[in-house]
């Protein structure tokens, strides 16, 4: 059975072993936010986080229902995703980092089914809400860089080397920045992003310990593969700092009040729009909308008055969404 109504997504903090969240908080309105280690919001989430310490349930997203608080994964059937469609096919994210992450890289769908046994890489992709400070990103090789030199970094954990090796850009509201499966990257302190992405944890870390101090396992480093299977994971293409920007910065592309962000031309993996005024949209699929500016939002026949910072998943078969005064951002499953 189809459920055929919006379902309002509770706040879902998921524990990382990088600060941040102080931005996060400051949108959902809360009166003293602060920076912890849960600087991420896990949106429309039916993946378990793979955390050094194993909690039942972590990362899944909580809906209402019936006025209860449930698992999205007892809310939700395969039926509710549309046809052809069994699963989301995607992990939605707020994260807010009050300090750099850890440079890291995500395996290609390849990869992941040699040494995981699932189908799902981890191309991501960061939409900059709001940035604090030198907000900047780095991501991919610079020219040169061979999997022997990034072998010689890593095995001597030069820290600094491995962040000199890749390029790092200032970001501002509103860039789109997209980072496919087995490109290197790591998001540098103020940055507080909408992260969309296949839906897989898997992260392997470059460093072996985080920024805080904390030694990492040889798990949440590799995930068993080995080191030298992970440096496998790296796709080695070096780039001038002109093709990198060309390459990970997207482009918007504006159809009226509707602002295409990410096209399925630009990874299958994935779509992003913004709703930027009075929009109508009839989705032939499940999506999820994430409020940036309180107002009304009808679904079918549905009238919500959303508030800023929400989300909302959005079952196959609800109707048309139409927007008006609130703005919001919509994300779409793969392309089949």
């Amino acid at each position: 059975m189809i459920l055929k109504k919006p379902l309002l997504q509770l706040e879902n903090r998921v524990y990382r072993t990088y600060r941040g969240g102080k931005q996060l908080e400051a949108l959902l309105g809360k009166s003293n936010p602060q920076d912890s280690f849960q600087p991420e919001d896990w949106i429309s989430s039916f993946v378990q986080a793979k955390n050094r310490d194993y909690i039942e349930g972590e990362g899944i997203s909580r809906v209402l229902l019936g006025g209860r608080a449930v698992p999205i994964t007892e809310a939700v059937s395969a039926a509710d995703f549309g046809p052809g469609r069994e699963e989301s096919g995607v992990l939605i994210k707020y994260l807010d980092s009050a300090e750099r992450l850890g440079i890291q890289v995500h395996p290609t769908p390849e990869f992941s089914q040699k040494h995981f046994g699932t189908s799902y890489g981890k191309t991501e992709c960061w939409h900059i809400l709001s940035t604090d400070g030198d907000a900047a990103v780095y991501i991919g090789f610079k020219e040169g860089i061979t999997r022997e030199k990034w072998k010689d970094l890593f095995d001597r954990q030069d820290v600094q080397g491995m962040l000199n090796a890749m390029h790092r850009f200032s970001v501002r509201v509103g860039d789109t920045v997209l980072v496919r499966a087995g490109t290197p990257h790591a998001i540098d302190a103020g940055c507080f992003l909408l992260e969309i992405q296949e839906p897989s944890d898997y992260t392997m870390n470059a460093e072996k310990v985080s920024l805080a101090g904390v030694a990492r396992t040889p798990q949440q480093i590799h995930y068993g593969v080995g080191e030298d299977a992970m440096l496998d994971c790296y796709v080695y293409e070096g780039l001038t700092a002109e093709q990198a920007r060309e390459r990970y910065f997207l482009q918007p592309h504006s159809d009226g009040a509707l602002q295409t962000l990410v096209s399925y031309e630009d990874t299958p993996c994935f779509a992003l729009k913004r709703a930027i005024g009075e929009v109508t949209v009839n989705p032939d699929h499940c999506l999820t909308v994430v409020i940036t500016k309180s107002g009304v939002l009808s679904v079918g026949d549905i009238l919500l008055q959303a508030k800023r910072g929400e989300k909302y998943f959005i079952p196959y078969g609800c109707g048309e969404l139409c927007f008006r005064d609130a703005e919001g951002i919509l994300c779409y499953p793969p392309r089949l």
